[in-house]
């Protein structure tokens, strides 16, 4: 089992990779992270990529204070439970649920993927997390390559 720094190492890698444009050796770190952690070393892992989504969308958006409330939505003003593909759905709410501190909102997300009777939720669960992440870190770098 991997050290904590260990971990983080390859939550930054994974990252780096996607924004590199090298999604599949992205996707491989965590696929091997998922096959050699326990759960709970795996909800650190969301919590990792979710630190790395949080500061990209902070320099995009800037910081904001705790007036401040993150949130989803739609573009037609649908409900997400609606439209939104599960895993999807996931991501967004996981993010928004660590933007706003809701560390309750974020284990009940993980753990609800996790124990799903669906057994490749969570695997898109936490790959559409990284993707997302990527994007956002795309997104929030000036000159990024796409």
């Amino acid at each position: 089992m991997l050290m904590h720094e260990e971990i983080a190492e390859h939550v930054w890698e994974a990252v780096g990779r996607w924004v590199e444009g090298r999604r599949e050796e992205s996707v491989q770190i965590l696929a091997t992270l998922s096959e050699t952690q326990t759960p709970s070393m795996m909800y650190g892992v969301a919590l990792g990529i979710a630190t790395v989504a949080k500061a990209a969308l902070t320099k995009m958006h800037g910081s904001h204070g705790h007036a401040c409330f993150w949130g989803i939505r739609t573009a037609d003003g649908s409900r997400p439970e609606d439209t939104v593909p599960p895993h999807h759905l996931f991501a967004a709410r996981f993010i928004a649920a660590y933007l706003n501190d809701d560390t309750d909102t974020t284990l009940a997300l993980y753990d609800a993927a996790y124990r799903s009777d669906d057994p490749d939720l969570w695997p898109a669960c936490m790959h559409t997390l990284l993707a997302a992440t990527g994007e956002a870190v795309i997104a929030a770098t000036p000159g990024a390559d796409r």
